[in-house]
């Protein structure tokens, strides 16, 4: 079906740069890539869809290190604000990823789809995600596994002291990361209001 949608804008723009309409903007030329992105507003893969037919938007959420510790427990979680679009069954989640949990600045991307058990399934250079809404659909909890994720728990250890951290935070925060680093399985959970 995008073939098709491909064939007749090739087509289209071939019949109007034929006609030479002297009127008709310059295509941008950027040297991007041809691939349209699900849920871009500008993206041809959207533009026979009802823009109320896609959620864009960005959101508040946090991202959570399962820990056994209870001392742990209140560094284990960071706030973390996503974007999330949804167009027509297709998802994409981005954000950065909290520095620190790694103390390596990195961006999460996502893209996937609604799977038939009703999990949104996403995949992307760093990971994956399962993610399932509530009821409403309007609040998300997604299981992401990082076996790509850069750590560098000496920079963030520097990172913490600048800040002026007790030493005993300071420690408890290092531990969480390393936590992460041995088993880089977390929980975002947000909500689209």
């Amino acid at each position: 079906m995008m073939f098709d949608r491909h064939i007749t804008l090739g087509l289209a723009l071939a019949l109007l740069v034929a006609c030479g309409d002297a009127n008709m903007p310059a295509l941008p030329t950027d040297g991007g890539s041809d691939e349209a992105v699900p849920g871009d507003p500008g993206s041809a893969t959207d533009a026979g869809t009802d823009p109320g037919d896609a959620e864009v938007g960005s959101f508040d959420g946090t991202y959570s290190v399962p820990v056994n510790d209870p001392v742990l427990e209140p560094f284990a979680s960071v706030p973390v604000v996503l974007d999330w679009r949804e167009a027509n069954g297709e998802y994409r989640l981005d954000y950065d990823f909290p520095t620190d949990l790694t103390g390596v600045s990195q961006r999460v991307s996502f893209e996937g789809s609604l799977t038939r058990d009703g999990t949104i399934q996403l995949s992307g250079d760093l990971g994956s995600a399962s993610c399932e809404s509530d009821t409403s659909g309007t609040s998300f909890m997604c299981t992401e596994r990082f076996p790509q994720m850069a750590f560098d728990l000496e920079r963030l250890q520097r990172d913490l002291e600048r800040r002026g951290l007790p030493a005993d935070e300071i420690a408890r925060r290092i531990e969480v990361a390393s936590v992460f680093r041995s088993d880089p399985i977390g929980i975002l959970v947000f909500a689209l209001d």
